[in-house]
């Protein structure tokens, strides 16, 4: 038996890191698919062993015995085994595909489980002493059987309308050869009659509860074509004609919608109070769906609890050890070295941008001076003259400071001119002051 390949279970992953981005639910349900296939075919080994004589009754219950007990690591809430099984198996349903080898396995396995859950709800109800659906004893698997139903029903509907694209196009769209064609037909009728006897061992062994959780239009036409069939000619040549007919009936082509109370997806054919006839359906259905969703609820967060279970054990293990004396003196030393290297660390720091100021202080005031002494001839109000002889290091410059530059702005005309006629103006005035004293 082949075990769990985790390469293959992360694949979608490689594939859709390129692609769009995808919902996280949307990533995660190829590998889930995979795995819970996986899982299933290591149990099949278990479940089936090939040395049992199905002849015998006892060999028939051997897997059942395996399956009605329950397992504490997984949590409570899961139920039995065989309920985990059956939640299994119908993931499969859901996501694989119709014509497939995995499909027409999960199909079988799911029909063997059915047969063990209605062998559990007879025995519950022969300790009962009644057959009432969804009652205290056999609530959890009248649950399950209504969901068997409505799974196959939207299972028969894919079939239908793969078996429809299989026989319109032409066989090199999709298969490499004919006989590939025909091999994947055969195998979509093999799940097709699996899933009609599924859905009729349901309404033979547990009829009570498709009345309560269907509505009365969708369980008279389930019962009409179910009666209709166990009346058929069932000999191997109208074989094929009869599951063609069984997916054309009402049921399967009908009650495909579905709608939404509370965050819960209802089936239309669910029994949510509809009227049909002048009669009135029960909320059974609707009551079982919300359950249902509930107890996936609760199954998932015991799980998760359950996981943390392990690594809350080691912390508190750990909590108690880090409790001690010497742990605590341990703590003490630590906290004192700490606080001893902070404030050597704060001092430090001090001291070097200190240390960064006075260096960037005095690296300005020398550039400044630097810039003094370069006499750059592009600053404002600096004035130049020829040099007649040569500096100090004895060099021959064209151009030196004019450090005693005139502008001889007093020696132009127009000034002097004006100093005369103001000088003349002064002493007439004084001169008229003279003769009028």
């Amino acid at each position: 038996v082949s075990g769990v390949n985790a390469f293959e279970a992360l694949a979608s992953f490689t594939s859709s890191s390129g692609g769009e981005k995808l919902k996280k639910r949307d990533r995660y349900r190829y590998p889930c698919v995979v795995l819970v296939s996986q899982v299933l075919t290591l149990i099949d080994a278990f479940i089936f062993p090939d040395h049992l004589d199905t002849a015998q009754s006892d060999s028939q219950l051997h897997g059942l015995t395996l399956v009605r007990s329950t397992e504490p690591r997984l949590g409570q809430s899961q139920g039995t085994l065989l309920a985990s099984l059956i939640r299994l198996s119908l993931v499969l349903l859901s996501y694989l595909e119709p014509s497939s080898v995995k499909f027409l396995q999960a199909c079988s396995r799911l029909r063997c489980f059915l047969h063990w859950a209605l062998e559990i709800v007879r025995e519950s109800v022969a300790l009962g002493g009644y057959s009432q659906a969804f009652n205290e004893l056999t609530a959890p698997l009248d649950r399950m059987v209504l969901a068997v139903v409505l799974h196959c029903h939207r299972a028969l509907s894919r079939c239908s309308t793969v078996l429809v694209e299989m026989e319109s196009s032409p066989w090199q769209k999709y298969f490499p050869d004919v006989e590939a064609r025909e091999k994947s037909q055969r195998r979509l009728f093999r799940s097709i009659l699996e899933l009609r006897e599924i859905v009729h061992a349901a309404y033979k062994g547990r009829d009570d509860v498709l009345r309560a959780g269907l509505s009365i239009e969708a369980h008279e036409v389930l019962a009409r074509c179910l009666d209709e069939l166990a009346a058929s000619d069932d000999t191997l040549s109208s074989k094929e004609k009869s599951l063609r007919t069984f997916l054309a009936n009402d049921w399967v082509t009908g009650f495909l919608d579905v709608q939404i109370d509370s965050q819960v997806i209802l089936p239309l054919q669910v029994s949510n109070g509809q009227e049909y006839n002048k009669r009135i359906s029960s909320a059974g259905g609707k009551k079982a769906m919300k359950e249902l969703d509930s107890e996936t609820k609760a199954i998932v967060a015991e799980y998760a609890r359950l996981l943390d279970a392990p690594f809350i054990l080691y912390c508190d293990n750990q909590r108690k050890w880090a409790e001690t004396d010497a742990v605590r003196d341990r703590e003490y030393e630590g906290d004192s070295s700490v606080k001893r290297l902070s404030t050597k660390y704060r001092a430090d720091n001090a001291e070097k941008n200190k240390a960064l100021a006075i260096r960037n202080s005095l690296s300005l005031r020398r550039t400044v001076t630097i810039a003094n002494l370069i006499n750059n001839p592009w600053l404002k109000d600096r004035h130049w003259a020829f040099s007649a002889y040569t500096d100090l290091l004895y060099r021959r410059l064209l151009l030196h400071p004019n450090y005693h530059f005139d502008d001889h702005a007093s020696a132009s005309y127009e000034l002097t001119l004006g100093k005369e006629r103001e000088t003349y103006q002064r002493e007439e005035e004084e001169r008229l002051e003279r003769e009028l004293s």
